[in-house]
């Protein structure tokens, strides 16, 4: 049906409607020979669009069942002759040249505990079928592809080796998967699945980790005299449509690595296989907020028993809150702290040493009270004296100020419970400040 054809019958029915709008108006006609003409025109146009409707739908039709009876006839001459179990090579010495590349859909998170990474991804196969073809150009013109069912055509046997649940790359929908076959062979597949792969995590440097897992996909039971895998471009990428971001981690680089390995029961046969490597970083914001900046804090306020005089009778009660707040935080980022025994946290270590210096000071805190108590003229035990001796002697060589000639022959012959308990205080002194160093020298290397 030509546009010109349209026109004329949509211009025929304007005019109708305007000689029938000038009837009405100007009621000039009153003849029944006016009238019977007027019928006339109007029959003939209506029986005239009614004619081009029904050609156009017939020829529409017709062409659609053409179509579809010529899809439908190569289908069932491509299948008689057709066995999708068998390799689709006519050369048998050439293997099949299988190329793939992995597309990241969605990171759902590594489970640190069972150290298991789960991801959506989608492959991209393609690979030249030599026996499903044929010629577009002579019987089945305008048919240059085909969708069709994965069980009616040969498609490659590809496992995930290091897959906790499901080591097929066969869906559990597989049966409803199609294949997109070109007229000249070239066979394209898009299987999705949701991975769930072992991946050996080490969580020393949380939250400030960066983990390395991979994606092992080989081909089980056809060696490489069967077909080989290779790689498309860099073998693995993000989907640019589908990607959703993952909150906890972030991928830094996706990495490709096509091999062959020896089978360990035939030196001579050789399989083909695609290791797929996925670096993985941890956004640390959350825990800097919620871990390391309390934890901080803490340290800092620990400090503060250094300049609390030992006869306000505070300060040993400022040590217990200290000491109970140290636990009850250690408690509280246990739960979401990584909980494996393989690697610990530095964090964790850091932790538990603020705990033991934290029940350290108490001690120290408890027994400088107890001394002060101490009457003046009681004299130390010898044992006593000796165990303190190396503080004594820290004290008069790094803090000389403090002591006076006088004061220092007085040590050498006299050592009384006060002078314990300013030897205690000094070793509680020198205890906070190599606690200081060492948390701040492992928070540096753990970021950097």
């Amino acid at each position: 049906m030509s546009t010109t054809n349209y026109y004329t019958i949509i211009k025929r029915v304007i005019l109708i409607q305007t000689y029938k709008d000038k009837i009405s108006q100007s009621n000039t006609i009153q003849t029944r020979g006016e009238k019977f003409v007027f019928g006339i025109v109007l029959l003939k146009t209506i029986y005239k669009m009614f004619a081009i409707s029904l050609v156009v739908v017939f020829v529409t039709v017709s062409y659609c069942n053409g179509n579809y009876d010529k899809k439908r006839l190569l289908r069932q001459n491509l299948s008689k002759r057709y066995n999708p179990e068998l390799l689709p090579i006519l050369d048998s010495h050439q293997p099949l040249q299988i190329k793939a590349k992995l597309y990241v859909m969605a990171l759902q998170g590594l489970d640190d505990k069972s150290q298991v990474l789960t991801a959506s991804v989608f492959w991209y196969f393609t690979w030249k079928d030599e026996i499903f073809r044929w010629d577009h150009n002579i019987e089945y013109k305008n048919i240059s592809k085909l969708t069709v069912k994965v069980r009616d055509v040969w498609v490659p046997e590809i496992y995930i080796v290091n897959d906790v649940r499901d080591m097929s790359i066969r869906s559990s929908g597989y049966n409803k998967d199609y294949v997109i076959v070109r007229s000249n062979g070239n066979m394209t597949w898009f299987p999705a699945k949701e991975l769930q792969t072992s991946c050996v995590v080490d969580v020393s440097k949380y939250p400030f980790d960066t983990q390395e897992c991979s994606i092992k996909m080989e081909a089980w039971y056809h060696d490489n005299t069967s077909f080989v895998l290779n790689t498309i471009g860099s073998g693995i990428d993000m989907s640019e449509v589908h990607f959703v971001q993952n909150g906890e981690w972030e991928i830094v680089n996706l990495s490709s690595n096509p091999f062959q390995y020896q089978d360990y029961a035939d030196n001579s046969s050789a399989y083909s296989c695609i290791h797929y490597t996925l670096i993985l970083k941890r956004r640390s914001s959350y825990h800097l907020i919620t871990t390391a900046f309390p934890f901080v804090i803490l340290m800092a306020i620990n400090l503060l028993v250094v300049v609390i005089p030992t006869e306000c009778g505070e300060k040993l009660g400022f040590c217990m809150s200290q000491f109970l707040t140290m636990i009850v935080f250690l408690t509280l980022i246990g739960q979401n702290m990584p909980s494996s025994s393989l690697t610990i946290s530095y964090l964790t270590f850091l932790i538990s040493l603020q705990i033991l210096v934290s029940g350290i000071t108490i001690l120290i805190v408890a027994i400088s009270i107890y001394l002060q108590t101490r009457r003046i003229e009681d004299r130390p035990s010898f044992v006593v004296r000796i165990i303190f001796s190396p503080l004594r002697y820290f004290q008069q060589n790094y803090f000389k100020k403090s002591f006076t000639p006088s004061q220092d022959s007085i040590h050498e012959d006299f050592t009384t419970w006060l002078d314990i308990d300013k030897k205690l205080n000094c070793g509680l002194n020198i205890l906070l400040l190599l606690n200081v160093i060492g948390t701040v020298s492992v928070f540096v290397f753990v970021i950097y």
